[in-house]
C-alpha cells in the first residue's frame, strides 16, 4: 500500500471526475492520500473535502486527511491569514500545518513576509503538537538558520530537490524527505543522489497532484496514483525491493502524521 503524502486534489481541477481519481488510486495500490492546504480558504477547503460524505463514499478504502498552512507565495497575505489558520484548528484537526516555507525563486511575497509566516507556523504546529509540511527552494541556509531555533518541530521537506548536503543538514533536524516527479525527470545528478542518500526511514511518497507528473506521463495532470510511479522510479535508482519501499514509507506516514484511523 502506498500513501500520497502531499496532494491537491482538493482544488477544482479534480472536481468533475473524482471518482475516476480515487478508482485509479485504487487499482495502484494507494490507500491514503493528505490534501495540502495553501491559504485559510485553500485550508478550509482541504478540510471540508475530507469530511464530505459524498467523497467518503467516493474514496472508500482510501484514507484522507487534511493540512492547514499558508504557503511562502501567499505569506503577503499577512497576520490576518495567519491568524485564520489558527482558527481553522478549532473547526477541525489537520494532520499537519503547512504547507509553509520559503521560497526565493520566485519571491511571490517578500522574504520578511515569508519568514514571519514560516515562524509563526512553526509556533502554532509546537502550540498543537503538529508535524509541519515544508515548502523550500532556493533559500536553504535561512530556512535551517529558521528552524534552529525550534528543536522540538517535526515535519517533512516537500518535494525535496537538496542535494546530499541538504540532506545532511536536514537530518541534523530529524526531518523527512517529500520525494515526487521531480526525480522521474531532473538532469540534476545532485538530486538523484540525493535521493539515493535519503535513509529509508525519512523517506515519504508524493505526486503534488496536479503539478509535477512523473515520466512517462509528463503533459498530464498529474493526480494520487502515480505515487506508483515515484515509488518504482525511486525503489530502482536506490536499489531497493518495490514492496519494502512501499511498506517503509507507510511507515513513516504514521510516525510523523499519526495518520491512522
Amino acid at each position: 500500500m502506498l500513501t500520497d503524502s502531499h496532494a491537491h486534489i482538493h482544488f477544482a481541477d479534480f472536481q468533475d471526475d473524482l471518482q475516476r481519481i480515487f478508482d485509479n488510486a485504487r487499482a495502484n495500490d494507494v490507500g491514503g492520500i493528505i490534501c495540502v492546504g495553501t491559504d485559510e480558504e485553500d485550508s478550509h477547503r482541504a478540510l471540508d473535502f475530507v469530511s464530505d460524505e459524498l467523497i467518503l463514499k467516493q474514496s472508500k478504502g482510501i484514507t484522507l486527511r487534511a493540512t492547514f498552512g499558508l504557503h511562502p507565495h501567499e505569506a503577503h497575505r499577512g497576520p490576518k491569514s495567519l491568524e485564520a489558520i489558527r482558527f481553522l484548528l478549532k473547526l477541525g484537526q489537520p494532520c499537519a500545518i503547512g504547507e509553509c516555507g520559503l521560497d526565493y525563486y520566485r519571491n511571490l511575497s517578500s522574504r520578511e513576509e515569508q519568514q514571519a509566516a514560516l515562524t509563526f507556523q512553526i509556533e502554532l504546529a509546537l502550540e498543537h503538537n503538529l508535524p509541519l509540511v515544508f515548502h523550500v527552494r532556493e533559500a536553504w541556509d535561512d530556512f535551517f538558520a529558521t528552524i534552529k531555533h525550534y528543536p522540538a518541530l517535526r515535519g517533512v521537506v516537500h518535494s525535496f530537490t537538496g542535494g546530499p548536503q541538504e540532506v545532511d543538514r536536514a537530518m541534523d533536524y530529524g526531518l523527512y524527505f517529500g520525494l515526487n516527479g521531480i526525480m522521474t525527470f531532473t538532469k540534476d545528478q545532485e538530486q538523484l543522489e540525493a535521493a539515493r542518500l535519503i535513509p529509508s526511514d525519512r523517506l515519504l511518497l508524493e505526486t503534488d497532484s496536479p503539478y509535477l507528473t512523473p515520466a512517462p506521463l509528463r503533459g498530464k495532470r498529474n493526480e494520487p496514483a502515480n505515487a506508483a510511479l515515484v515509488a518504482r522510479f525511486l525503489s530502482e535508482i536506490r536499489n531497493e525491493d518495490y514492496a519494502l519501499l512501499a511498506e517503509q514509507t507507510n511507515k513513516n506516514i504514521q510516525q510523523l502524521f499519526v495518520f491512522s484511523d
